[in-house]
């Protein structure tokens, strides 16, 4: 099973993309571990700026009973 990756919503226009990562709970027990991975594997976030517009989102957290789900998207704006 893959773990970690990048997905391309639409790949002709490229001009977003969703960075994800998934970790068990037994390695992310609690919110202090969230934050380490954010820091770690992940883009800090910021507003759209420059003359395309190039933004990343916060990371977005979503836990199961057995897994976590770390997802950020990132892009350029038109």
């Amino acid at each position: 099973m893959q773990r970690a990756g990048t997905y391309l919503p639409d790949p002709v226009m490229e001009h977003e993309q969703v960075d994800w990562m998934l970790v068990s709970v037994s390695e992310c027990p609690n919110s202090e571990a969230e934050e380490y991975f954010i820091r770690t594997y992940f883009r800090v976030p910021h507003e759209p700026f420059g003359p395309r517009g190039a933004f990343v989102r916060p990371v977005e957290v979503r836990r199961t009973r057995n897994w976590v789900l770390f997802r950020q998207v990132s892009g350029i704006l038109y």
